[in-house]
């Protein structure tokens, strides 16, 4: 149990770093990532907070093919969250 609380942590660190993020901000305002957000299957996956379930979602691999997004997602300061 407390190995699950520290990987909780751990991701909740990772995901206030990427809030903090100007890449990462322009990708979630895109407007499909607005849309996929209103699913409610994505919802409930999202609820887990499991980076390995929300990326691997249908929804998200498919908008991850768009080339505006995927763009934009390379955008993102990976180096600035994982610690350099």
């Amino acid at each position: 149990m407390l190995g699950k609380m520290k990987e909780m942590m751990g991701q909740f660190q990772v995901l206030q770093q990427l809030m903090k993020d100007d890449g990462f901000k322009a990708f979630i305002a895109h407007p499909k990532m607005q849309e996929l957000f209103k699913d409610p299957e994505f919802k409930e996956v999202a609820k887990t907070r499991d980076f390995a379930k929300i990326m691997g979602h249908p929804r998200f691999t498919s908008l991850m093919r768009d080339p505006e997004l995927a763009s934009l997602m390379a955008k993102v300061n990976v180096k600035g969250f994982l610690g350099k």
